[in-house]
């Protein structure tokens, strides 16, 4: 493959390559840091022996829409992961071991995208509000089945304004990826 394709495909400058190219052998005899994260295998190595299992108790506790704190994993750990746990409490000092112990835990659920949240009360559990929104699919498709996909639109939660378009709205997270034109619509 010739360095202009490659430069086209990684979206990488042609002098850069080049200089890539001449510094190859730098490059993989290079024994340094391997905390960085643009080198292979590089990365932090996991100090935790068994992130999946404890992802997936992670994921089971939030699915079932229960609290889940750093208590919670610590007894998963004592019940699955006993050895680990009193080897690497023997590592630190007495006094020093539980918040270490806690700040692992914390940074593993950070690296993992779990966030920290002040714990409040669900005023519909989410099983609930999926059987509502599947009703709620089911009596539209019902209702509005003799109309083609042309005349409906989907403006989801955005208002419309019938006199004039508006210059902004404001959109979730979720919103934002639509296209501009579902949100553009001015109806006469």
């Amino acid at each position: 493959m010739s360095v202009y394709k490659v430069s086209a495909a990684l979206d990488v400058p042609r002098r850069t390559l080049r200089d890539w190219m001449a510094q190859r052998h730098e490059i993989l005899a290079y024994d340094g840091n391997l905390k960085n994260m643009k080198l292979e295998p590089g990365g932090r190595y996991e100090d935790f022996p068994d992130p999946p299992g404890l992802i997936e108790f992670i994921n089971h506790v939030r699915d079932n829409e229960r609290a889940l704190t750093t208590t919670h994993l610590i007894l998963w750990i004592k019940a699955n992961q006993r050895e680990w746990l009193t080897n690497y409490l023997a590592t630190k000092q007495q006094r020093t071991s539980y918040d270490s112990l806690l700040r692992l835990l914390q940074r593993l659920c950070d690296r993992h995208g779990f966030s920290r949240q002040r714990p409040t009360k669900n005023k519909v559990k989410q099983a609930d509000l999926a059987e509502v929104q599947s009703e709620f699919a089911a009596e539209f498709h019902r209702e509005y089945i003799a109309y083609g996909k042309d005349c409906v639109y989907n403006v989801g939660e955005t208002g419309i304004y019938y006199d004039m378009p508006p210059r902004y709205i404001w959109a979730g997270e979720a919103e934002t990826r639509k296209s501009p034109a579902v949100r553009s619509i001015r109806l006469a």
